[in-house]
């Protein structure tokens, strides 16, 4: 293990209220090689979470599918239900009709009906068509939709349909305001009949979609409206709508997030996801799509049609370059209402089976049916997802239940021998608890994951457990945090934004409790993290949008580095690695990809796409800090934090140093320096600093608005040298994350030149289509 001091990263540090003084910080950094990690850091630390929000995340943020409720769920639904089919666009827009889906919407004048009947093409289980009757009349449906039109004007359109009195059906691409940009004619007979078309735009439609919970942004996707419309007497059925940009990979996957992930070095792809886990049954989403149902989303909303399923997603994680991760959800006893979501240990040993078995297997024999003979050999699994949370379908407040079973439900154990019987390589975690957890409602985590650890005993290969940080969300409390601490909103946001250093605390004190109950080998996932707090109405948000949100990552990202040994796995939530903003809602947070938080992930991950093997240093931190004080369930006191946060790595040869640091003050700049040992004096050094462009104090807490390029921080790289002395000094800005590159043998930092931050639409070749 680390030693204290680089497990932490914290030391003495001078207790400083944060009050501006405008003569800035000093802190001092010291490395001590002699304490360095035997085990590499690992570089799934930068993986990402895939959950099915139904906000754009998976359709078509993931999976190129442009058109919500393709097969016409069989209901109509209001605009305030929560679980029905959904729309990019504010639902007060879309005109209703009681025999028409939302958000599907009638073309209806004089002469036109609908009706909504059972049976259809596609979608098994809830199977439903629009049939369009006209009598001497034009009419049909149409659909708002949001394409990715900087990108491509070209479109796959595909559509089931028949009918009777009428000669053919026009689908058509149109603007807002019904101005035609593509429009193609098919015949109608009395036989449902599959067409496939290709749409081209005659132009961009000129209107630019608007999205975001925190901030509107204009996004560089446009509005439009897909139209099926008929002329005549006589009826029309339409089933499968669906509606996918050409240039998708093998057809399936948005390029801008495939691209967006290659060039911040996501390492690896958690999915199903969170609270979607423990609902999803991985058979619903294999074989023909036509044949795969569409589900209830009760987790967050929507339909889900499952034309995202294993195969695709193990088809991503090939073309994208990612480590698989699987969670299987824990629901063995769902109501009759969800008796299809039922997830026993029989189906998740036969989902390691059709991922990793042989054709001789009667799921291997299945997944080469579905069109992949070779194994996919997926070596990660979990099982279960805050299964200790109210909030999650099949929860329990029992760890004893969880981990060994009860009269009613089959425990994790059971779940692991199965699997294991199936594939012993593979490794399985647990569902955890984070040790900081202290909400109401929920069990105590140190019973939880004590529990565990007794009675899982040798089947706990590790955790995955995770961590938000929400502030104290009640107002009056908040109100009263700040009169008892004397505090202003800089101070509360300066508390959040160094939490990450008590996290550090956390895992240590949790691989030691490993340790003493005789686990081997333990290790952490920290399966999804994040800062989205609550504030009040006027003070400045320190979210991932944001610097402070940026240094907050910066923090989390330098203690799993420091705990290296044990965290060796993580995933940020909300992270904008999907180019596509979401629909009308009030969360999740902003998708913009040029946000704070996803280009110091950036930053950081660049170092691991080189071939070097990378050890954590013990890392010691001097100089001004502030205490923290007791701020809401999932911060408690502590003494003597120091502003400026740092970890370092060197690499396995012993030659090249990594450092990485940020400045959490959010008032005054720092003057950081940093003592090496005195083999780097001299020597060159790359220094990338991502700072915050604003010139103010305290720090605007500003959005990041353009998705063309960087407009609330910068990042800079120059070449200097270490003092012949081994220090090295630099001024570092209020929630700035700087990293530093140190040579040894080579005369110049091997990694040089990639900062690893997207560099937006004006640097991305994606950015091709004029708009109008």
């Amino acid at each position: 293990m680390v030693v204290a001091g680089a497990a932490t990263g914290t030391a003495a540090a001078d207790s400083h209220t944060g009050a501006e003084s405008g003569d800035g910080i000093r802190n001092t950094v010291s490395l001590d090689l002699s304490e360095r990690t035997e085990d590499e850091v690992s570089d799934q630390l930068f993986g990402r979470l895939c959950e099915h929000y139904e906000s754009g995340t998976i359709y078509p943020g993931v999976y190129s599918e442009h058109v919500k409720n393709n097969s016409f769920y069989p209901r109509t639904w209001s605009e305030d239900d929560y679980f029905g089919p959904k729309t990019r666009f504010d639902p007060e827009s879309i005109a209703r009709h009681e025999n028409v889906p939302f958000p599907w919407e009638p073309v209806d004048n004089s002469g036109v009906s609908f009706e909504q009947r059972e049976g259809g093409v596609a979608a098994v289980d809830t199977t439903n068509y629009q049939r369009v009757s006209l009598e001497d009349a034009r009419g049909g449906i149409s659909q708002k939709i949001v394409l990715p039109d900087f990108r491509t004007l070209g479109y796959d359109l595909s559509f089931s349909v028949r009918g009777d009195g009428l000669e053919s059906v026009t689908a058509a691409i149109t603007t807002l305001d019904g101005e035609t940009l593509a429009t193609a004619d098919v015949d109608v007979t009395d036989d449902w009949t599959r067409h496939e078309l290709a749409l081209e735009l005659s132009e961009a439609s000129g209107d630019q979609y608007v999205a975001g919970s925190v901030a509107n942004v204009d996004t560089p996707y446009g509005e439009y409206v897909l139209e099926f419309t008929a002329e005549g007497s006589g009826h029309v059925d339409l089933d499968w709508i669906t509606l996918g940009a050409d240039d998708a990979i093998n057809g399936k996957f948005n390029p801008s997030t495939v691209e967006l992930m290659r060039e911040q070095n996501t390492t690896w792809l958690k999915w199903p996801g969170g609270n979607f886990t423990s609902q999803y049954n991985w058979r619903d989403g294999i074989g023909p799509l036509d044949e795969r149902p569409m589900r209830f989303n009760h987790a967050w909303g929507g339909v889900n049609p499952n034309y995202f399923g294993i195969d695709e997603y193990l088809e991503l994680c090939e073309i994208a370059d990612l480590t698989p991760r699987l969670t299987i959800g824990w629901w063995d006893n769902p109501g009759e209402w969800a008796s299809e979501r039922q997830i026993l240990p029989e189906d998740a040993a036969d989902w390691v089976e059709y991922c990793n078995g042989s054709t001789e297997t009667e799921m291997g024999a299945l997944r080469a049916e579905n069109g992949h003979p070779e194994p996919y050999d997926v070596k990660h699994w979990e099982v279960g997802n805050e299964v200790w949370g109210p909030w999650q379908r099949g929860h329990t407040a029992d760890p004893s239940e969880y981990a060994s079973g009860s009269e009613e439900r089959i425990g994790f154990n059971e779940y692991y021998d199965a699997m294991m019987a199936v594939d012993d390589s593979i490794t399985v975690l647990a569902d955890g608890m984070d040790p900081g957890y202290d909400e109401a409602e929920t069990p105590d985590p140190d019973e939880w994951n004590g529990t565990l650890f007794e009675e899982s005993g040798d089947r706990i290969d590790g955790l995955d457990l995770h961590r938000y940080n929400w502030g104290i969300e009640d107002q009056e409390a908040r109100d009263a945090w700040f009169d008892e601490n004397d505090a202003d909103a800089i101070d509360y946001n300066e508390v959040l934004v160094m939490f990450p250093t008590q996290f550090g605390v956390l895992m240590d004190d949790l691989s030691a409790e490993a340790a003493d109950a005789g686990i081997e080998d333990f290790r952490i996932n920290v399966g999804e993290y994040g800062l989205f707090p609550s504030v009040n109405e006027g003070d400045p948000y320190p979210g991932p949008e944001t610097m402070p949100g940026g240094s907050y990552i910066a923090g989390m990202l330098n203690s799993f580095i420091r705990q290296s040994e044990t965290v060796v796995e993580a995933s940020q939530t909300w992270v904008p690695v999907r180019m596509f903003p979401p629909e009308f809602t009030e969360a999740p947070p902003d998708p913009n990809p040029l946000a704070p938080a996803g280009s110091v992930f950036g930053l950081y991950s660049a170092v691991f796409e080189t071939n070097a093997e990378w050890h954590a240093v013990d890392t010691e931190i001097d100089g001004d800090g502030r205490d923290i004080p007791d701020t809401g369930p999932r911060i408690d006191p502590m003494e003597d934090v120091p502003y400026v946060d740092a970890a370092a790595m060197q690499n396995k040869r012993g030659k090249e140093l990594c450092v990485f640091l940020t400045n959490r003050n959010l008032r005054e700049h720092g003057e950081v320096t940093i003592d090496l040992p005195e083999k780097y004096a001299g020597k060159s050094v790359a220094i990338t600093r991502h700072r915050a462009t604003a010139s103010e104090r305290p720090l605007p807490h500003d959005f990041q608005d353009s998705w063309e390029e960087p407009d609330v921080y910068a990042v800079d790289t120059a070449i200097e040298s270490v003092d012949r002395d081994g220090s090295l000094t630099l001024e570092v800005g209020p929630a700035s994350v700087v990293r530093l590159l140190v040579d040894n043998d080579h005369g110049r930092p091997a990694t040089i030149g990639d900062d690893g931050v997207w560099s937006g639409l004006n640097g991305n070749e994606c950015d091709r289509r004029p708009r109008k």
